[in-house]
């Protein structure tokens, strides 16, 4: 299979993949358009290009192993439910207005607290 066949089959995947977390964001708000209520529609197209994008690139880096479209298909079905994974572990907190960028605090001496070595 060559890069191209699978980048189009990675893109399918990907497309898949969006039709049905379009067809379950549907289903959440009462059978209406998600973004008539909540939002614009620029941010929802983006997540979209970008899951078609993953879709394709994942597809396309992996062609050599491929001998068929179902392989790639999968690559793209799964690409953007696995950076979806990957970033559901990620936590953005703000920082406080005290700490600089580039500077590490220093720790606080608590007195007849642990003194940093370690005993068994």
């Amino acid at each position: 299979m060559e890069w191209w066949q699978a980048a189009l089959w990675g893109l399918a995947g990907g497309g898949a993949a969006a039709v049905v977390s379009l067809s379950a964001a549907v289903v959440s708000a009462s059978y209406t358009w998600p973004w008539r209520k909540e939002g614009d529609l620029g941010p929802r197209m983006f997540v979209l290009a970008a899951g078609l994008l993953l879709g394709a690139v994942t597809a396309a880096a992996a062609h050599d192993q491929m001998r068929g479209p179902w392989p790639a298909f999968i690559f793209g079905v799964a690409a953007p439910a696995t950076i979806r994974g990957v970033l559901a572990g990620v936590e953005v907190t703000p920082r406080s207005g005290t700490e600089q960028l580039g500077r590490r605090r220093t720790p606080e001496v608590v007195p007849g607290g642990d003194d940093g070595e370690d005993t068994l």
